[in-house]
């Protein structure tokens, strides 16, 4: 059953997941199993950087997106 105003769209289901796990690895809390579905999203073609970055704007990274960027070494300091 689909219903409106949901996101049911399988990539970006995948993507909001990617994005839980990033938010874990910042915080310190990663675990093994986050390690082994991080790995084989990172093989998945559906789940881009991009849908990754509208998942942590999704749990309201935004305002501090470059300091989160920054703390896992995507980007210089």
């Amino acid at each position: 059953m689909n219903r409106a105003g949901r996101y049911t769209d399988r990539a970006w289901r995948k993507s909001r997941l990617a994005a839980r796990i990033l938010l874990r690895k910042e915080a310190g809390r990663m675990t093994m199993r986050d390690r082994r579905v991080a790995q084989v999203l990172s093989r998945d073609g559906e789940v881009t950087n991009r849908l990754i970055q509208q998942g942590l704007y999704y749990f309201h990274i935004g305002t501090r997106k470059h300091e989160f960027d920054q703390r896992l070494g995507l980007v210089e300091g």
